[in-house]
């Protein structure tokens, strides 16, 4: 179910918001959107950003390289110990905290990603990737 909300925004911010629908190859209201939905997000889980990757716009930790599904996919093989993961990543606690709990609230979003990732096989990232070496034993 979706309900439409009208804005009024300063001309500067609907030429940015339209910039930024062309980047996307979006429409002007489904970027805005994406955008406020992204937000809303960001404001419930505070250690969450959103950034675009060479996949699409992912849901990252504040301040690091590392997406929301990586966490998740070290929390699985940490048997979801958030202290491990965090204690792993040199971390706090509290971002890993935050990326578990984004997950659990997306699940359809993050864990695809990790499934696709944990069936992946050497020979699959050999194929895409052919300059890939395993690292030594």
């Amino acid at each position: 179910m979706s309900r439409v909300v009208s804005l009024r925004l300063k001309a500067d911010e609907g030429k940015r918001l339209e910039r930024i629908a062309r980047e996307f190859s979006r429409s002007v209201g489904a970027t805005a959107s994406l955008l406020l939905r992204e937000k809303l997000r960001e404001e419930e889980f505070p250690f969450i950003e959103f950034r675009n990757s060479p996949v699409g716009r992912q849901a990252y930790i504040k301040r690091q390289r590392v997406t929301v599904w990586q966490v998740l996919w070290l929390a699985r093989h940490y048997d979801m110990d958030a202290g491990r993961v965090a204690q792993h990543l040199g971390w706090r606690e509290e971002p890993v905290h935050s990326a578990l709990a984004y997950a659990r609230a997306y699940p359809d979003e993050i864990e695809p990603i990790v499934d696709e990732v944990e069936s992946t096989s050497y020979e699959d990232l050999k194929r895409r990737i052919p300059w890939i070496e395993k690292a030594p034993a």
